[in-house]
């Protein structure tokens, strides 16, 4: 669990963000849903969430935007409350599993923050080679990063072998 505090500006609400990978455990969720009142987060960036039909969980306070929904790997809450709007930068992409959005605090304000929230899924998974991301990292930063000041997620880098 990351939790990142942005600057605060002038006329603008702090963004306050919780990261987090539930590897689509329903008690891991729960945990990080215990987490938000400690951490005072206003922007929720989860990977792999817990399903319900197909749907992440849903939280009273915060709106949901999902990767995809038919296959949601990655999920961004924003708190009701904390901004005035938010926006939509990126289509969902069905390979990265990304979802980039603009936070506005005030109509006509250039943005609070923008973020990428990605899961970046294995092509090939196997314990005995080296696991196979389906897109390398410089393809996700030219594709969708450059537009974006904060991006969090899975890149699925950590298998060494």
């Amino acid at each position: 669990m990351n939790r990142t505090p942005q600057r605060q500006h002038a006329g603008r609400p702090p963004a306050s963000i919780l990261q987090y990978n539930t590897g689509k455990s329903p008690t891991a969720f729960q945990v990080m849903q215990a987490a938000i009142p400690d951490t005072d987060a206003n922007i929720l960036l989860v990977q792999e969430p817990p399903l319900l039909a197909g749907t992440p969980p849903n939280l009273d306070d915060f709106q949901c935007f999902p990767s995809h929904k038919q296959a949601c790997w990655t999920v961004t809450y924003v708190r009701k409350k904390g901004f005035k709007s938010t926006s939509v930068i990126s289509d969902p992409y069905p390979d990265f599993l990304v979802v980039s959005l603009k936070l506005h605090s005030k109509d006509r304000e250039p943005p609070t923050i923008s973020i990428a929230n990605y899961y970046n899924r294995l092509q090939n998974c196997n314990w005995r080679t080296r696991d196979q991301p389906t897109h390398s990292l410089d393809t996700l930063f030219h594709e969708i990063f450059a537009l974006t000041d904060l991006v969090a997620g899975d890149r699925n880098k950590h298998h060494p072998r």
